[in-house]
């Protein structure tokens, strides 16, 4: 596991060194490549300017903001890592929450932090004391060019940053179109529900999901690499009576069967 960012961790006067490391991989998924239909050669993306023509190379360009219809401000990378932010190198905690006060609407990456050179007891400290009461580090940190909100939370003997959303870029559950309001649920509905959940509770054990989407996918590549029949695509499954799915399920969970598992989402 390699850094992916080295800086301090910050709080009050406390100065942590530490490194920062990629919590997640998705090495094992299929990747796709671009390909002429006729050929089955890869496509090879080219950076052109519309107006010459002309094929770009990497060395000329440049990020720009429109800041007028067609008016264009550019920014080097030197520039953007010069801009004065007290979080370009540092995890700036700006206070403690509770773990639950945080809705997981607001999460999007995750990343370990690991100790930096001295830094180990002052982190081992800062671990202990988050597990012990309970809380959550709020705070934020710049990483490649955007700033963050953060949250960093002690996990299985480390210290985990996950990356937050801003407020403004989350939408309120209000803004869904025909969400029901004023609907009618008959006592035996609800009973017949609360039953079918309860007999289905369970402990999250991460390593016991797997990606049906990814295995379906390696099943795909290689009948077609073998000249084999390819699979039935599975039939969407129908939308039924809620009551009559409720008995249907109950009954299936009483005889012993697992219930059937939803295929993973391909978008």
């Amino acid at each position: 596991m390699r850094p992916i960012w080295s800086g301090t961790l910050a709080f009050g006067l406390v100065t942590i060194p530490v490194k920062l490391y990629s919590a997640v991989e998705s090495s094992s998924e299929v990747s796709f490549r671009l390909l002429d239909r006729e050929t089955l050669t890869p496509i090879k993306e080219i950076r052109v300017n519309p107006e010459t023509k002309e094929e770009i190379p990497w060395e000329r360009i440049v990020r720009g903001v429109e800041h007028a219809k067609e008016k264009y401000v550019a920014l080097t990378s030197e520039e953007l890592k010069s801009l004065p932010l007290p979080t370009a190198h540092t995890v700036e905690l700006l206070g403690f929450v509770d773990a639950e006060e945080i809705s997981p609407l607001y999460f999007d990456k995750a990343y370990y932090l690991g100790p930096g050179k001295g830094g180990e007891k002052a982190y081992e400290l800062l671990r202990r004391t988050l597990e012990e009461e309970g809380k959550v580090g709020l705070g934020k940190v710049a990483i490649r060019t955007r700033e963050h909100l953060a949250a960093v939370r002690p996990t299985d003997g480390a210290l985990v940053m996950q990356t937050l959303y801003y407020a403004d870029e989350v939408r309120a559950a209000d803004e869904i179109p025909d969400l029901p309001k004023n609907v009618r649920v008959l006592p035996a509905e609800r009973k017949m529900a609360e039953q079918l959940i309860g007999s289905m509770v369970t402990r999250f054990d991460p390593a016991e999901y797997k990606s049906d989407y990814q295995q379906a996918l390696r099943k795909l590549i290689k009948a077609k690499m073998a000249g084999r029949t390819l699979p039935e695509p599975q039939a969407p499954r129908k939308v039924i009576d809620l009551q009559e799915a409720l008995r249907a399920s109950l009954a299936r969970m009483r005889s012993g069967a697992k219930p059937a598992r939803r295929r993973a989402a391909t978008g």
